[in-house]
């Protein structure tokens, strides 16, 4: 009889304990869940923000071409600014077809 009270009390307590460890585990898996659905969301905004500033990025580079080119441009035409007339025509031709490459350029970039 004494053994079999033991036993009644050994089982009642490992069904308490047993029930303890699985409402543990339950909570433990519910936080996370809850956060490995927050770093998912994080990863999304983290990939927007990323793919963001890689096109702004792109975009500033071409930008600082451009402007890289007509800044030579620009030199080579007063370098050449004090020449006489025809060298000066000549020199605003090639500006004019130089800006022609750009924008083909730009155009070819954009597209």
């Amino acid at each position: 009889m004494a053994v079999t009270f033991v036993s009644k009390i050994y089982s009642v307590v490992d069904e308490k304990s047993i029930s303890l460890l699985v409402d543990s585990l339950q909570s433990k898996v519910e936080k996370l869940i809850i956060q490995h659905k927050r770093a998912k969301e994080d990863i999304g905004q983290l990939k927007d923000e990323n793919e963001f500033l890689q096109n702004k990025f792109s975009e500033s580079k071409s930008r600082i071409i451009e402007l890289e080119e007509r800044n030579k441009v620009l030199k080579l035409a007063r370098s050449l600014s004090g020449d006489d007339f025809e060298k000066s025509t000549d020199v605003k031709l090639k500006i004019n077809e130089l800006v022609r490459e750009i924008d083909k350029c730009i155009a070819l970039v954009n597209n």
